[in-house]
């Protein structure tokens, strides 16, 4: 029979296998407060006893060597067989200390800030040592929950995709300025009732109003420059649209002052080369997430109809190595995405709201991938159709629903290394070889868009797939590969 404990599962495990080898008086507890440029720590026995009074060290190297000879010092002077450190995870200072110590084969837990805050006996006191003091009770207690730091191409996949969220970000403030800028320099260009361009962000649109911005400018060419130099320049437009840039601007109400246009111009001409540079970044950024994504087994969620290479991506890198979790409800409590829970005696309320504790970055991916997948998939349509029915004025709490579903989908797929079978094949056994080479080749054309110098590593995931198709189904997929 599995022992349940009130530790979480992995701090339970950890103190079982610490304390069946270790006695309490040969464990040594070093909890670090981690700043910027100068860390503090102190060394405390299992009792709280402090054995080494509090004491800084720099952020660099020498300051590592400084703190483990302190420690070391210690050690070697008393019976002390096992050293536990501790530290709380303070956005990115705490990253670069904690794999140096680990990659000297020290035992280092990251520690929510939260949990460390709870071991405080005067929640409104804070200072580096009272901080010490209570990260030193959550590491012996066993009463916290660990903040997960990956590592290798999980680290730099998780570096992409947040990079990328920042600059679209970015980019869609540009597109804000831009457009209320030409609103004001020539209104009635982009009319949403009497669209000129098919795409207003396209090669042919940002050359008219980066070197046309006002009526002014576009009636003195006249329709044939204006016709003449759209084809010199490469773009698909004709003089059907020459000619409805000039019907625009005739009807334009534009003011007529040039003198009150000139600093207006010169900010639409910079932030539409701002919002090139943040186009260029942002294909950059996809065409290294697909390249780290077919390295992991992330490269399976591909296989399920609506999901793209940058969902996927945004998804693999959050919930990183799948080997940390035991089961898919854990993805979701990470995610922060399951009800609160709130049950005393006979009160236990349902429906409540999301707990949102947990990973924000992966909360916005599940949610954001799951209106996609209700457009794209016929299961999870089915399903999202069947929350909103329940809850008919409550739409967000489907899409979360349906967010969750995906989780434990995605928990399924990446562990067992299978592709997405959909409810309706469940039944069938044969057309399988058909559906999954379909399938095989879906997944390419979804990668194909995205092109990357880098060579990738023999064995990876995409690979994988493509061998135990050609093993289990005795068919050649390479022609398939090469004509994608």
């Amino acid at each position: 029979m599995k022992t349940k404990s009130i530790y979480p599962a992995s701090n339970s495990l950890r103190l079982k296998k610490i304390m069946a080898k270790y006695s309490p008086q040969e464990i040594l507890y070093v909890p670090i407060e981690v700043a910027k440029y100068n860390h503090k720590a102190c060394c405390i026995n299992f009792f709280g006893d402090i054995l080494t009074s509090a004491f800084e060290f720099p952020n660099n190297s020498h300051g590592v060597d400084f703190f483990i000879l302190k420690v070391t010092r210690l050690v070697r002077a008393s019976k002390i067989k096992k050293i536990l450190i501790g530290l709380e995870s303070t956005g990115h200072y705490h990253q670069n200390l904690t794999i140096r110590l680990r990659a000297l084969g020290h035992d280092v837990a990251v520690i929510n800030p939260f949990d460390s805050w709870k071991e405080r006996l005067n929640k409104n006191a804070k200072t580096d040592k009272i901080d010490l003091g209570s990260i030193a009770k959550a590491l012996i207690s066993g009463k916290f929950s660990s903040s997960y730091v990956p590592r290798g191409v999980y680290y730099n996949l998780r570096r992409a995709t947040r990079t990328r969220r920042k600059f679209i970000s970015r980019r869609t403030s540009s597109q804000n300025v831009i457009t209320g800028l030409l609103d004001q320099l020539f209104p009635g260009l982009w009319d949403k009732d009497n669209s000129i361009f098919s795409d207003r962000w396209g090669k042919g649109s940002l050359l008219v109003i980066e070197r046309y911005p006002t009526p002014q400018s576009v009636l003195r060419l006249g329709e044939n420059r204006l016709t003449r130099s759209l084809r010199k320049n490469n773009t698909k437009l004709t003089e059907k649209t020459a000619r409805k840039i000039i019907s625009a601007a005739r009807c334009s109400l534009a003011s007529n002052n040039p003198c009150e246009q000139t600093m207006d111009i010169l900010a639409l001409n910079s932030h539409i080369k701002v919002y090139r540079l943040y186009r260029e970044i942002i294909a950059s950024l996809e065409n290294e997430m697909a390249h780290l994504l077919v390295q992991t087994p992330g490269v399976y969620l591909l296989s399920i109809p609506g999901i793209s290479v940058v969902y996927a991506a945004e998804i693999t890198a959050e919930i990183g190595d799948i080997s940390r979790f035991a089961y898919a409800k854990q993805i979701i409590s990470s995610a922060g995405t399951c009800s609160k829970k709130n049950q005393t005696g006979e009160y236990d309320p349902q429906g409540l709201p999301m707990s949102k504790k947990g990973n924000k970055f992966l909360r916005t991916s599940l949610n954001q991938a799951a209106l996609s997948l209700n457009a794209w998939c016929p299961d999870f349509n089915a399903y999202y159709t069947r929350k909103l029915m329940e809850k008919a004025d409550k739409k967000g709490i489907a899409r979360t629903a349906t967010g969750n579903k995906l989780a434990r989908l995605a928990f399924a797929l990446m562990k067992h290394k299978v592709l997405y079978r959909p409810r309706t094949l469940n039944s069938l056994t044969s057309g399988l070889k058909d559906y999954y080479i379909g399938l095989y080749g879906k997944t390419l054309k979804k990668l194909s868009r995205f092109s990357s110098e880098k060579i990738l590593p023999k064995n990876n995931y995409l690979e994988q797939i493509k061998q135990k198709l050609e093993k289990q189904y005795a068919v050649d997929l390479s022609k398939l590969s090469e004509s994608i």
